[in-house]
């Protein structure tokens, strides 16, 4: 398979941002053929650093709510705006999986 759109985030500073396998390759091959539509709220769960989180505001157009236990979202925040995104388009969350407080079909 071609990672046309991953191919973008493949640079030192991006993929410092990882650990284990490429998770913007995984993401770009899972959402193939993708019926989402743009402007659709997702949840990243488990989001780490953003990197995944930002590949879905920018290439999918979705509003991402960035949800990670260990990552300070103030960090991610910042890593957001160095990428180019707003605080509407990308919100970084310090959630634990088992008690997230969103409602119901939030997403």
């Amino acid at each position: 398979m071609k990672y046309v759109l991953s191919q973008k985030y493949d640079t030192p500073e991006l993929m410092s941002k990882i650990m284990g396998p490429n998770p913007v390759k995984l993401e770009e091959e899972l959402l193939l053929d993708c019926k989402i539509p743009k402007g659709s709220v997702v949840c990243d769960l488990g989001s780490g650093q953003g990197l995944t989180s930002v590949f879905l505001a920018k290439e999918y157009g979705f509003k991402v709510y960035a949800s990670d236990l260990w990552s300070d979202p103030e960090e991610n925040r910042k890593f957001f705006r160095e990428m180019g995104l707003t605080d509407e388009q990308i919100i970084p969350v310090k959630a634990d999986a088992e008690a997230l407080t969103f409602e119901k079909e939030f997403f």
